[in-house]
């Protein structure tokens, strides 16, 4: 229970302090959700949290009041914040962005959700919860991709002309830098005068200790390739 105004008070600035140093990772790193969606989705929870607490001492202390009621009333302090819970993952939702080759937004989804507990948990007054997760979240964001080298899961959409003498080089490259192609759509375009335009969209893993600019400044060295584009996939989030 909150024992006064004061003790309220710094939960719900500390809930949107706390929310708003995870959306500011999150603004880093060019995501729609950031500081103030991030703020307002713990501040938010913190405060169903603590409206819900209020209403539950209140229920408590007319009990005690009258004797005869006990049995017709009934308080249950987790009732609200399971709701923050499920009605949180609408929010979160509409942050992922499916499109036809890729899906982006789905660790800034998934932050969400993770800074509306971090809301409940500074409103239920369990402070030492609230910072330690704070972060543990920061560090996830953050340090975590960095430590782990894995392979790089990237998409390229890749233009040029010459087909069969461009996808020799291409594949030179991939064995050179040890990629590996996961998938590859195919498509040309020929032009009025007989001339033909080739479109690959590859999806491939790369090393984790390489650098994708050096490797994407190999494939251009070629005069037949004339577009590289590198496509968002989920890992990039």
């Amino acid at each position: 229970m909150v024992d006064t105004q004061w003790e309220l008070l710094l939960r719900l600035i500390l809930a949107a302090f706390l929310g708003g140093i995870i959306g500011y990772e999150r603004e880093l790193k060019g995501r729609d959700a950031g500081i103030r969606t991030h703020t307002l989705v713990s501040l938010g929870s913190a405060i169903i949290t603590l409206t819900q607490l209020e209403a539950s001492e209140w229920a408590l202390n007319y009990a005690t009041e009258h004797a005869d009621l006990p049995p017709v009333l009934t308080t249950d302090i987790t009732r609200l914040t399971a709701q923050i819970v499920n009605g949180i993952g609408f929010l979160g939702a509409g942050t992922i962005i499916i499109s036809k080759r890729s899906v982006s937004g789905l660790t800034t989804a998934a932050s969400i959700w993770a800074v509306a507990s971090l809301g409940i948990a500074i409103g239920m007054g369990y402070y030492f919860i609230s910072l330690s997760s704070t972060i543990i979240m920061l560090v996830v964001l953050r340090i975590v991709k960095n430590l782990f080298k894995i392979e790089q899961t990237k998409q390229l959409d890749i233009k040029y002309r010459k087909r069969e003498e461009t996808l020799e080089y291409l594949k030179d490259c991939f064995d050179h830098y040890n990629v590996t192609v996961v998938s590859t759509d195919h498509s040309i375009f020929y032009e009025q005068d007989g001339a033909s335009t080739c479109r690959d969209i590859y999806t491939v893993h790369l090393p984790g200790s390489l650098n994708m600019m050096t490797f994407i400044s190999t494939l251009g060295n070629n005069p037949n390739i004339y577009e590289i584009k590198t496509i968002k996939t989920a890992l990039d989030q």
